[in-house]
């Protein structure tokens, strides 16, 4: 599913990141990168403002798992703000409703 062509912009805000494109095996690297900083430099709760992500696949899912984990491991969480139907959808069919904290804005 993944193509050469596929994207994903991970902009650094206050509470986290503004996310937008597609989170697969292809661009999910830059996410891990973004959160391993983040979360290696002190911050223990993180916002990704996932209003803008269009597809998540399990490459991305398996990153914020491990990020809630160490978040959660400091005394923080992660928090997926805003999803659209297709990432809620992917939380939701995999299971995880009730381990991710899904927001609203």
């Amino acid at each position: 599913m993944t193509e050469m062509g596929t994207q994903l912009s991970v902009d650094a805000n206050d509470a986290g990141f503004d996310l937008a494109g597609e989170i697969d095996a292809h661009t999910a690297p830059a996410l891990e990168q973004a959160l391993t900083e983040r979360l290696e430099s002190g911050a223990s709760t993180i916002t990704l403002d996932m209003a803008g992500v269009t597809f998540m696949d399990s490459s991305g899912l398996r990153i914020v798992i491990a990020a809630t984990e160490t978040a959660r491991g400091s005394g923080g969480d992660l928090i997926l703000s805003s999803p659209q139907s297709t990432v809620r959808r992917l939380v939701e069919v995999s299971g995880l409703s009730n381990h991710l904290t899904v927001q609203d804005a």
